[in-house]
């Protein structure tokens, strides 16, 4: 049924069961990439290590470590801006949260994230700096609960300025 035609009830139903399965996506998924836009127009993805966000923090604040002198932390500082694509294993969920970039160059947030990272030297500390996505748009593909035929079009939502998010046709 598309967008347009849900009642405002039905509507907030469907988005709040598209975005209890993408933090369900999210939560499960370790590893996702990072995508940055470069200087030349074009975009650069890696993978990174997906951190969740600390209780009573924004559940669409997502966190990564990064080189502090690497292209992914000059890309992020240049355009303030990062999308992380999430897929399961199973290939079943599909979730992009695109938004704000920020690197945190405060050693707490490095050190509380560097505990589930394997550094037996203990070295990598003085080398990373941590970077906080707030999502701001969401584009989902979730088996069973996005629109069949699955894998086809997109399902997106836009977060509001009050927090709240809204599905866009």
């Amino acid at each position: 049924m598309p967008v347009g035609t849900l009642s405002g009830a039905s509507q907030d139903l469907q988005i709040e069961r598209l975005l209890a399965a993408a933090c369900r996506t999210m939560e499960e998924v370790p590893y996702c990439w990072v995508v940055t836009a470069s200087g030349g127009g074009g975009a650069n993805a890696r993978a990174v290590k997906a951190f969740p966000n600390a209780p009573g923090e924004d559940v669409w604040a997502r966190w990564f470590l990064t080189n502090r002198v690497g292209r992914k932390a000059t890309e992020i500082r240049d355009t303030g801006r990062a999308t992380l694509a999430y897929q399961q294993s199973s290939g079943d969920a599909y979730v992009a949260l695109v938004g704000r970039a920020a690197i945190v160059d405060d050693d707490q947030e490095v050190e509380r994230r560097l505990k589930e990272v394997y550094d037996p030297e203990g070295t990598l500390a003085g080398q990373l700096v941590a970077v906080r996505v707030t999502g701001e748009r969401l584009e989902l593909h979730l088996r069973g609960v996005t629109a069949e035929p699955w894998g086809r079009g997109r399902t997106w939502l836009d977060r509001l300025p009050d927090g709240s998010w809204r599905l866009v046709d």
